[in-house]
């Protein structure tokens, strides 16, 4: 019997050895320090990377995200200066579409009347274009003298918040006019600046509550803005370098030009015929 075990170890000594250096499962009873030559070889042959392949390895993979994030801050670049394009251009076609609705009433409300100066109703003062339109008709309560500075009208629901300092009228009647500022308002009675030149017949004359409409550069802040009956300026456009509008009276055409842009400048155009601009 003690033969036959003595054998039997010898026999998995002998199996052991030839299959060292292959993949096999290794016995927990296997003594260490006899086999530890086997062991060394069999951990030597296990699979693995190299310290240089490591460094290669990790070398090349900072150099893929580094150019990947290279390429990722570049095309937010391009996309944050093409949306800013596309908003600027947005916002230039609206500010254009608003001029030209004021031109488009510029002269409305005033029944073919205009005074005798300027260009009317469409006026260029400094780089600033003027536009004037009738607001309201007015009635006199009184008639007017040569000399006067005053008159007397009758009063509508909503007089109040409209008769203010600083607002124009217009007096139309046989084949005079008269352009005046309002300077004082004491319930129905109107002081006006200049003094009449003509004299109107309360049921004849033609007065107008005028409606005066401005567009003009903020230099300071590169805004412009629309300003209606001498109220603070709304900003109507950013980043406007510069606004030139022009007014020919001959063909009554208006242009407006302004260019927008810090890095790279947009120039913008419109060009418009008011239709209803009033003729004398």
């Amino acid at each position: 019997m003690r033969e036959k075990k003595e054998k039997s170890k010898e026999k998995m000594k002998k199996e052991f050895l030839s299959g060292c250096g292959r993949s096999q499962v290794i016995l927990p009873y296997l003594s260490y320090s006899k086999y530890s030559r086997c062991f060394r070889r069999q951990k030597c042959c296990l699979p693995g990377f190299s310290l240089l392949e490591s460094l290669i390895s990790l070398t090349l993979s900072l150099f893929i995200l580094i150019s990947a994030l290279e390429v990722m801050t570049q095309a937010k670049r391009i996309y944050s200066r093409c949306l800013q394009e596309q908003e600027a251009s947005l916002g230039a076609a609206v500010a254009m579409e608003k001029i030209r609705e004021d031109l488009e009433q510029a002269g409305t409300g005033l029944e073919g009347n205009r005074p005798d100066e300027g260009f009317w109703p469409v006026k260029i003062d400094d780089s600033a274009i003027i536009l004037f339109s009738g607001e309201i008709p007015v009635e006199l309560a009184a008639d007017i003298e040569a000399g006067q500075n005053w008159a007397l009208i009758r009063l509508w629901p909503g007089s109040v918040s409209s008769l203010k300092n600083g607002r124009l009228m217009l007096f139309t009647g046989q084949r005079q006019t008269d352009l005046v500022k309002i300077t004082g308002v004491l319930y129905n009675r109107l002081t006006v600046s200049p003094s009449f030149s003509s004299s109107y017949e309360a049921n004849e004359a033609g007065v107008y509550l005028l409606e005066k409409t401005e567009f003009y550069l903020d230099s300071r802040e590169h805004l412009l803005r629309r300003r209606v009956n001498g109220t603070s300026g709304q900003p109507l456009l950013e980043n406007v370098n510069w606004f030139q509008p022009a007014y020919s009276r001959e063909s009554n055409l208006v242009s407006i030009r302004f260019g927008t842009g810090s890095v790279k400048e947009k120039i913008h155009e419109l060009f418009f015929f008011p239709k209803n601009t009033a003729q004398k």
